[in-house]
C-alpha cells in the first residue's frame, strides 16, 4: 500500500526508502535514520548520511513504527514539525523535505495510555489513515497474492513458474494467516524452493506452514502464563466432577478444530497432521461436537489428484 501511494504520487520519481523499526536494533536505528558525523561514536570513521537525508524530496516508509524507541520519537516529531534534522554527533541543522508514511499492527492508542508512544507524534502522523484488514478478512486477495509471489520467486530463482493445484489454492483460502501477507509470502517462497517442477500441491503448502509454525514455537516461559490463565478460568467456571477429563477434552477439541482449520476441513489431512487414524478423528469430531460447516471445503468436495 505504501509503495502504491508513492508510485501514484507527485513524488513517484523521487527516492523511496523503507525502514523497519522492529528489524533494526534500538542502538542502531537512530544512526540509520539520521546519520552520523565522523567521531560521533567508537567506529564512526567517517560521516554517514542517514535514510531521511537520502529520501530528500521523496518518501520514507516507517514500517512497525509502534515499536520505535520512545527516546527516538521526539526526533521524529521535530522532523515533522520543523522539517529538519541533526546527524548523530553533529551540530548542523539540516533541512529536509520528505513525506512520511508509517505503518503498525499495534494499538497506538493503548501504547499512548501506557506511556510507550508520544501522543503528539501520534496526531502528527495520523493525518490520513488507511486501515488494512488482516489477510483472513480479505480472502479474495489470496489468489492474486499467491500468483504474484509465485511469479516473483520463480523469476528470482531463475526457474519456470510451476503453478499451483486447485487443492492447494483451497488450502490457502481456508488458512487463517495469523502472519498476514508476510506469512503467505514465506510459505510460497519455501514451497517453491523445494519444488521439483510440478505444480505446488496442498501437501507442499501444508509442509511449509507446519515447518514455519514449528520454527516459530513459543518459548515455554511465554506460553505457560497463557495456559495458566485459560485453565484458571476453566477451573473457576467448570463445576463438573471430572475436571481433569473436562480439561483434556477442552484442549483436544481446540487442537482438532485448528487441525481442521489448517487443512481446510479435509479430515484425511487433519488426521495425518494429528497422527490419528481417520476413524479415530471422525469419532472425536462427533464426541466434541465440532461443526464442520464452518469450513469451506472437505475432501468430498476437493478435486481428485
Amino acid at each position: 500500500v505504501a509503495r502504491a501511494v508513492y508510485q501514484h504520487s507527485t513524488r513517484g520519481q523521487a527516492p523511496f526508502l523503507v525502514i523497519n523499526c522492529v528489524a533494526i536494533p534500538d542502538t542502531l536505528l537512530e544512526s540509520e535514520l539520521f546519520g552520523y558525523e565522523k567521531g560521533a561514536f567508537t567506529g564512526a570513521a567517517h560521516r554517514r548520511v542517514g535514510k531521511i537525508e537520502q529520501a530528500h524530496g521523496g518518501t520514507i516508509f516507517l514500517d512497525e513504527i509502534g515499536d520505535m524507541p520512545f527516546s527516538l520519537q521526539s526526533k521524529m516529531l521535530r522532523l515533522i514539525q520543523e522539517k529538519s534534522i541533526e546527524r548523530l554527533g553533529g551540530r548542523e541543522t539540516i533541512s529536509v523535505d520528505v513525506r512520511i508514511i508509517a505503518a503498525t499492527n499495534r494499538n497506538l492508542e493503548a501504547a499512548i495510555t501506557e506511556g510507550r508512544f508520544r501522543e503528539d507524534l501520534y496526531y502528527r502522523l495520523k493525518v490520513v489513515t488507511i486501515w488494512l484488514p488482516p489477510l483472513s478478512k480479505r480472502s479474495g486477495d489470496i489468489p492474486l497474492l499467491t500468483e504474484y509471489f509465485l511469479s516473483r520467486y520463480a523469476a528470482e530463482g531463475g526457474i519456470d513458474n510451476p503453478g499451483i493445484t486447485k487443492d492447494a489454492k483451497n488450502l490457502l483460502a481456508n488458512y487463517s494467516w495469523p502472519g498476514n501477507v508476510r506469512e503467505l509470502s514465506n510459505v510460497i517462497h519455501k514451497s517453491l524452493i523445494f519444488n521439483r517442477g510440478a505444480p505446488l500441491s496442498s501437501d507442499d503448502i501444508l509442509h511449509a506452514i507446519s515447518e514455519r509454525k514449528s520454527g516459530q514455537g513459543l518459548e515455554e516461559d511465554n506460553l505457560k502464563p497463557v495456559l495458566q490463565k485459560v485453565l484458571r478460568q476453566k477451573l473457576i467456571a467448570d463445576t463438573s466432577e471430572n475436571m481433569f477429563d473436562s480439561c483434556i477434552d477442552f484442549f483436544a477439541s481446540v487442537l482438532i478444530s485448528e487441525a481442521l482449520n489448517l487443512t481446510g476441513g479435509n479430515r484425511s489431512r487433519a488426521a495425518k497432521l494429528l497422527g490419528l487414524s481417520r476413524p479415530t478423528l471422525h469419532s472425536k469430531i462427533e464426541k466434541y461436537g465440532i461443526k464442520l460447516k464452518t469450513f469451506a471445503k472437505d475432501e468430498r468436495t476437493s478435486p481428485q489428484k
